[in-house]
Formats: C-alpha cells, sequence, structure tokens
C-alpha cells in the first residue's frame, strides 16, 4: 500500500514540497520510494560508465580516477537513496555515509583533470586538492558530532555542495576551458554538463515541483545522468585522441 500527497497529482507545486510519499511493503513503513528509483538509476548508469571507460584506458590517472568518480558518486547516490528509503528507522544517520562519498567522488574529479595539467604547478594543486578534501571531511563529520539536523537536515548537504561547488568549478570549468583550448575540443562538454546543473539547483532553491512522483529531487536526478554522459563525451573523445596519436 502506499500514501501519497494530499495535493492533486495535476498540480505543480512552486515554493514548498508535496507531502513524502509512503509505502508500506513486508510491514516496513518506507519513504521517498521516487528518490530511491533515481538513485539507483544513476547507479546503473554510473556502473556502464565505469565499465566503458576501463575498456577506453584503465592505465594512465585520468581514466582510472574518471572511473574512480563515477563509481563512488553512483554508489554515494544509491546509498543516499537507501537512506531515504529507511528514513522512519534510520532517521540522519542513513545519509551520512552518502554525504561522506559525496565529498570523496569530486576529489577523483579534481584529481584526474589535474593529471592532465603538465606544468610545476600540477604538485601544488594536487597538494591543495587532497588539503580540502581533509578539511571537508573534518567539517562534515564536525557538522555530524556538533549540530542539530532536526530542524533542517540540509545542514547537512551544505559542506558536500560547497565542495561540489569548488571542485567542479576549477576542475571541469577552469581546467576544462584550458584543456578545450589546448588538447581537445570536446573538453567543453565538461564546462556543459556543470553549466547543466544549475537549473537543478534553481529547481532545489525556489521548491519547484512537477509532480508528487517527479518532485525537484527527481528533477536533479534527470540532470544528474545527463551531466554524467557529457562528462564521458569528453573523456571518449580524449581517448580517441590517444588512441589516433598512437
Amino acid at each position: 500500500t502506499w500514501k501519497n500527497s494530499k495535493i492533486k497529482a495535476s498540480e505543480m507545486l512552486i515554493g514548498k514540497d508535496f507531502d513524502k510519499i509512503e509505502i508500506s511493503i513486508f510491514g516496513l513503513n518506507l519513504l521517498e520510494p521516487n528518490a530511491f528509483i533515481g538513485d539507483s538509476i544513476i547507479l546503473i548508469v554510473a556502473i556502464v560508465l565505469a565499465f566503458k571507460i576501463r575498456n577506453l584506458n584503465n592505465s594512465i590517472c585520468f581514466f582510472k580516477n574518471w572511473r574512480y568518480f563515477y563509481l563512488f558518486f553512483g554508489f554515494g547516490m544509491f546509498l543516499g537513496g537507501v537512506g531515504h528509503l529507511m528514513f522512519n528507522y534510520w532517521g540522519f544517520y542513513g545519509k551520512y555515509f552518502p554525504w561522506i562519498l559525496g565529498i570523496i567522488c569530486i576529489f577523483f574529479v579534481e584529481k584526474a583533470m589535474i593529471s592532465l595539467l603538465k606544468t610545476k604547478s600540477s604538485l601544488l594543486w594536487e597538494n591543495l586538492s587532497l588539503l580540502k578534501l581533509i578539511l571537508a571531511l573534518i567539517l562534515e563529520i564536525g557538522v555530524f558530532c556538533f549540530v542539530d539536523m532536526s530542524q533542517d537536515h540540509s545542514i547537512g548537504l551544505r559542506v558536500p555542495a560547497i565542495n561540489s561547488t569548488i571542485g567542479f568549478v576549477f576542475s571541469l570549468v577552469v581546467l576544462g576551458n584550458k584543456y578545450r583550448k589546448e588538447i581537445d575540443k570536446n573538453f567543453i562538454f565538461m564546462i556543459y554538463g556543470v553549466l547543466l546543473l544549475i537549473p537543478s539547483g534553481l529547481f532545489i532553491s525556489f521548491k519547484i515541483n512537477i509532480h508528487p512522483w517527479f518532485d525537484k529531487n527527481d528533477f536533479g536526478h534527470l540532470i544528474l545522468i545527463i551531466a554524467m554522459f557529457f562528462y564521458y563525451k569528453s573523456i571518449y573523445t580524449y581517448s580517441q585522441k590517444i588512441v589516433n596519436k598512437q
């Protein structure tokens, strides 16, 4: 059985959220199955793309770290979906590990993109990336230990969100634009992938919910899947460039 929102399914909500969907299976009262479905799809896409990257090249640091990103990102999102589903039983504790994985996966994006930076400053950027990772993990654990999220669970997302924004802007926009000019024009898809996340942020910020089974978070999941393919487009074309040079 399932309990849906009291709002009519045809109504779109802006500025507030639908009541969370609840379903009852095997005596368990599960929450937000739509989020779990979306996160599961992300995991499947991430695993497929990770294996495709492995088949492209698994020896060069750039490809290896992108593969790690997809795997950590996919499993992090999936576990986040499980956390949504089991919120009535696990509470915020079910979100902790996915948030940590969300911080770690960005480190692999940075590591992958910095690996192509053939300058004297590359080691500096690698160390700064590692320092940012450690700092973000310490801050997030501090939030877990000392901040009451019962009134606003989004507090736990702030450190991963800021960490992701800094990492993506530097790695995919700044370095992506540099590599677009110097290595391969298709690195522009890295930038497109980041720009694509802006509408998702707007949907979440303004609480634009299309349908109880396709709310602002589900829209964000769709955007993330498209962005994942954009990143892969750049990775694939770069791999072909390497092959053609051999």
